[in-house]
């Protein structure tokens, strides 16, 4: 703990001046002092390490060493663009002046790998703006600049970005008729993409936008090979019309009425879309 202390500048350093010494956690796992602009905790696997500012009060907030996040495994490390993070047994602490309103937050569990895979701080989701939150279903989700993350027992962790964000939103999230993501974006033909749900499936080119498909829509683009079959990609969500409802493809539609039930309708020389 001392070589830290002075590694850090001692007294003339960030954490200035001794206010306790050295004493044991409250889970007896290891010890800590405290000084004027923070903290120094160590315990035998992870070393020494100091914790202060926001990072200081939100990891107090969740128990300290006896919470979900346990001893710091690192210092503070300032990254391009104004962003620290500081890693800790079971997750990191992230804080920028982008998003300084939103104060400091961590990313743990599942969530932690999952935002490795989508590039972290300088990835799709951007850094995050809330902690976990509860959902339905037992599930939990983490707001992010660019997107949120989603898990839960049955589905694991998935994200949602992009036009599909917008899309999700309109469709209630994951309250909605799609509930919880169960892939990320996948990409298929024409540089187009699609991303699996509990309840359906969503679709994006950058000619067609992002759609939504579920239940009696989604079965019938099924039995035509999807994007890959005859009517393409979907040009818009399910809407009314009259005696029933619409939705439209690249090259046809798929519709309902009370008398036929559901089909679908491909457009051709011959047979051009009303």
């Amino acid at each position: 703990m001392s070589a830290r202390y002075a590694q850090l500048g001692g007294e003339q350093g960030p954490l200035g001046a001794v206010t306790a010494c050295e004493r044991a956690t409250a889970s007896r796992t290891g010890s800590f002092a405290t000084f004027r602009g923070g903290a120094i905790y160590q315990s035998p696997a992870t070393g020494a390490w100091d914790v202060s500012g926001s990072f200081l009060g939100l990891w107090r907030s969740h128990r300290a060493e006896s919470g979900f996040l346990g001893y710091p495994r690192s210092g503070e490390v300032w990254t391009n663009g104004g962003v620290v993070q500081q890693a800790y047994d079971g997750g990191d602490l992230y804080w920028s002046y982008r998003t300084a309103a939103a104060g400091p937050h961590s990313i743990s569990g599942a969530f932690r790998g999952l935002y490795a895979d989508q590039g972290g701080v300088y990835g799709r989701l951007g850094l995050p703006l809330t902690q976990e939150v509860g959902g339905v279903d037992r599930g939990v989700h983490q707001n992010h600049e660019f997107g949120v993350s989603y898990w839960t027992a049955a589905t694991g962790a998935h994200s949602v970005t992009g036009s599909f964000l917008g899309l999700y939103r309109a469709n209630g999230w994951e309250r909605g008729r799609l509930g919880y993501p169960l892939t990320q974006e996948l990409a298929i033909r024409d540089g187009g993409v699609f991303q699996n749900y509990q309840g359906g499936v969503m679709y994006w080119t950058a000619a067609t936008g992002a759609h939504g498909l579920t239940g009696p829509v989604l079965s019938a683009y099924a039995s035509v090979q999807y994007e890959n079959g005859p009517l393409g990609y979907p040009t818009s969500d399910e809407y009314p019309v009259a005696g029933g409802t619409r939705t439209d493809f690249q090259h046809g539609y798929v519709s309902w009425t009370p008398r036929e039930g559901w089909f679908v309708v491909l457009a051709g020389p011959e047979r051009p879309l009303p």
